[in-house]
């Protein structure tokens, strides 16, 4: 299979020798909503990096639930009393028999905390608890809903071809982008391809697309800019070609428009997972008054929870609260 390999502007090769960052669209035939087929690279894309578009966002799905931290305390009890209280370096629960004692505490405060709920919410069922000035507490908590969102960046690319070759090349990246937009027959029934959606009974989805912020240096020896933020692998939400961006139409003499414009917009067929980790990332070399400070606050919270540890020991053994906590 051949694949269709192209960049414009013409110039981009001098000009990314010259430094200029560039980026690459690669599309691939899809196999599935999640997967591509990578022997069938069908096309690779250089452009330049429009202004405006290295931006990018990361959101959190968090919602108030009532009764949430009721459902939470015991939720967590019962976790940790079926795992016999062990946890792992990582937050895992592992190994242990049932902790019955723990078990019993949980269901306990989460029945007492419901009872307290239900019966605060009928004795203001007229209101005049809440007009005196004490609300009802509805256990609310800020609950984590999991990722519901796929990240999209667009694009808006402006051509202005000087001749008819470079005007055959904006006509064909079009082309090849509008190609891995819409999607074709699946042909499951092996009979001749007509493109009719009168004679097979299924698309077949659209390519996917990989995206790559590239530093400058030739395309052999470049490679991706460390800087960016990267894109998983997309397909293209919308695709939209205006051949009179200026509002006032023009054309060459071969008919071919003075400029066009083509703004994509991909979407990510994947969530973005953190790659989070207990330790977290490697520090960076700070200056030194700034390390030292860091390094003391960081002891003297140690010495206050070791100070609170060794009392809370003590008053256990002795009953002592001379010297408070």
């Amino acid at each position: 299979m051949t694949t269709f390999i192209t960049d414009f502007p013409p110039s981009l090769g001098q000009n990314v020798a010259a430094g200029q960052h560039y980026m690459i669209i690669d599309s691939y035939e899809s196999k599935s909503s999640v997967a591509h087929d990578a022997s069938k690279h069908l096309s690779s894309i250089g452009l330049y990096i429009p202004a405006g578009s290295l931006s990018t966002g990361y959101d959190g799905n968090y919602e108030g639930k009532e009764g949430g931290s009721l459902k939470a305390e015991l939720g967590s009890g019962i976790i940790e009393a079926l795992s016999g209280g062990g946890q792992g370096p990582r937050g895992q629960y592992s190994g242990g028999g049932i902790n019955v004692a723990k078990l019993t505490a949980a269901v306990v405060t989460a029945a007492k905390g419901q009872a307290s709920k239900m019966a605060a919410a009928k004795a203001d069922t007229g209101g005049f608890i809440s007009a005196s000035g004490n609300s009802p507490n509805n256990y609310m908590a800020l609950v984590y809903g999991g990722p519901n969102t796929f990240r999209e960046h667009t694009f808006l690319f402006k051509f202005f071809p000087k001749n008819v070759s470079e005007s055959n090349r904006v006509k064909a990246i079009i082309e090849e982008f509008k190609r891995g937009t819409l999607p074709r027959m699946s042909n499951i029934t092996g009979g001749a391809v007509t493109g009719s959606t009168l004679t097979d009974p299924f698309f077949k989805s659209p390519r996917q697309h990989t995206i790559k912020f590239m530093h400058g240096g030739s395309r052999s020896s470049g490679g991706s800019n460390p800087y960016l933020f990267e894109i998983g692998k997309s397909v293209i939400n919308d695709m939209k070609i205006n051949y009179d961006p200026q509002s006032n139409v023009g054309f060459h003499s071969d008919g071919s428009p003075v400029q066009v414009d083509m703004s994509l917009t991909f979407k990510e067929i994947a969530f973005q997972i953190s790659q989070d980790n207990v330790s977290g990332q490697a520090n960076f070399d700070l200056p030194a008054a700034i390390s030292q400070n860091q390094s003391s606050v960081q002891s003297a919270q140690q010495a206050a929870d070791d100070f609170t540890t060794n009392r809370l020991a003590d008053f256990a053994r002795t009953g002592d609260t001379s010297r408070g906590l």
